[in-house]
């Protein structure tokens, strides 16, 4: 099954993670058993945790970030970092120009954050720069949030969902069983 290959190529990144460089940094942190879970709220967290970071505009430093989450959230190590790969050299160009454009309108549309940012209305090349900058993380920050909580929420509902077929399944075993005896 798909499952026990997944857990033993796990068991073997662990295994070839002891006396690498990321072991003498993180020590002992990096084989926690609780980075390498298979549960709902370790997966759901890890989901959460490697969009979130992917959907931020710090693409080169993602990975650490998220490595970085993962020990600190407690939520499973491999599913974080390779939620990342979201964005990535094909995909961050688009995605990052929808977060900008998304920003730009959220900041020039919304009364209360457009009459915020015209209390500072200075004007230059910085203050445009500084501006794009604001666009851009409120864009990225508000896909961040919506993937995270999405990817939650669909981790938790696929995983309840798969725990009723299971049930189901367990509970018509004994049933077909008896009536091909009689």
């Amino acid at each position: 099954m798909w499952l026990d290959r997944w857990v033993r190529k796990q068991k073997e990144i662990r295994k070839s993670l002891i006396n690498t460089y990321l072991h003498r940094i993180w020590g002992q942190r990096l084989f926690a058993d609780v980075l390498w879970k298979i549960n709902r709220r370790s997966i759901a967290g890890g989901l959460s945790l490697g969009l979130f970071v992917a959907f931020t505009p710090s693409i080169p430093f993602q990975m650490i970030i998220a490595a970085f989450g993962a020990i600190y959230f407690k939520v499973n190590l491999p599913i974080a970092l390779a939620a990342c790969w979201v964005t990535n050299p094909l995909t961050a160009v688009p995605i990052y120009t929808a977060a900008w454009k998304f920003g730009r309108y959220i900041v020039e549309n919304i009364m209360p954050v457009k009459e915020a940012l015209e209390v500072y209305q200075i004007e230059g090349k910085t203050t445009m720069i500084i501006r794009q900058g604001i666009y851009l993380w409120t864009g990225c920050l508000f896909f961040s949030v919506t993937s995270a909580l999405s990817g939650n929420l669909l981790v938790r509902i696929f995983w309840s969902l798969g725990r009723k077929i299971k049930r189901m399944r367990h509970s018509n075993i004994p049933e077909s069983k008896n009536k091909n005896k009689g």
